[in-house]
This record gives structure tokens, C-alpha cells and sequence, in this order.
């Protein structure tokens, strides 16, 4: 799936708990984001495509492009439980840290999800997707997650409850 910044996500209905874990690469900076999404924000659309789409504007402001401009090739895009999702996802980033982008030019500092970029190539980013959901490897995340938790630092939420409108 190809995607720019103006692209609209779908509506979807919410599913209590559950959340996205994606890797989509930004075509034109040859980087990947490794991230996570609720499964639906608050304007009832897709989590993760709402995901990309945000982090496609927050570059292009950053670095000066015009609306849809770039262009961000999702490779992978798994739907699970919450906590599995988060334990996976900061696996990966907590294991990652010399090829983080933002450490290279500091622009990605104005961009959401600024330390989720990763300058790699798409074997080694699938690799990693991969390889986070090993039972070993959701423990050491789930780890992370209690730790950060505890500590109150930012990008561990809590399972997301939604409520159903009459």
C-alpha cells in the first residue's frame, strides 16, 4: 500500500484492546518506521493509516515539502492485542538505537514519532518486525512496557476502551 499525507483512512469499527503494529518506509528518504497505532482514533478512522498519514505531514513540515510530496510504502501492518502490539513494538526500538534517524539530522525532532525512524533496508526492517513477536522477545518488551509505565514515560498506552454511541 502506497500512501501520501492528503490520503484519507477508511472508517472502521472499534475494537476494544486492540491496536496496530506497522513498518512502512518513507520512499523518498529511504528510512522505515517501526510503530504503533490504537485501532481507531477518535474521528472513528483506521489507527495505523491514520499513523502514516500524520507522520507523512509532520516530515513534510519538517524538512519542507508540500502536501503529498512524499510517499510512504507500508510493508507490514499486523492488528493484535494491545499489550502484545506494545511489547513487540518497543522490543524493536529498544534494540535499534545506532540507526535511529533523528540522530542524524534534527529535523526529525519536529516529526511525531521521531524516534521510531530508522535509516536500515527492508530486509533488515522486516527482520525486525519479525523477529519482535519471538515469546522471548515479547518478554524483554513487555519488560519495556512495565518499566516505562511505572515511570510514567510517554508511548505506552494503556488497551484503549471504546465507547459505543446510541
Amino acid at each position: 500500500m502506497i500512501l501520501r499525507s492528503y490520503d484519507k483512512a477508511p472508517e472502521i469499527t472499534p475494537i476494544d484492546g486492540m491496536a496496530w503494529h506497522y513498518v512502512w518506509e518513507l520512499l523518498e528518504f529511504g528510512v522505515f518506521k517501526n510503530g504503533y497505532a490504537c485501532h481507531a482514533y477518535a474521528n472513528g478512522c483506521h489507527g495505523g493509516i491514520e499513523r502514516v498519514t500524520w507522520c507523512l505531514r509532520d516530515v513534510e513540515d519538517a524538512f519542507g515539502y508540500n502536501r503529498g510530496e512524499l510517499h510512504a510504502r507500508v510493508w507490514r501492518m499486523k492488528l493484535g492485542e494491545n499489550e502484545e502490539i506494545l511489547a513487540a513494538e518497543q522490543f524493536v526500538h529498544a534494540h535499534s538505537q545506532e540507526e535511529k534517524a533523528m540522530l542524524y539530522d534534527k529535523r526529525w525532532l519536529e516529526v511525531g514519532g521521531k524516534s521510531e525512524f530508522y535509516f536500515c533496508d527492508a530486509k533488515t526492517a522486516m527482520a525486525r518486525f519479525a523477529n519482535s513477536y519471538r515469546k522471548s522477545n515479547l518478554q524483554i518488551g513487555e519488560g519495556i512496557v512495565a518499566h516505562k509505565r511505572a515511570k510514567g514515560i510517554h508511548g505506552c498506552p494503556l488497551p484503549r476502551t471504546y465507547e459505543v454511541s446510541a
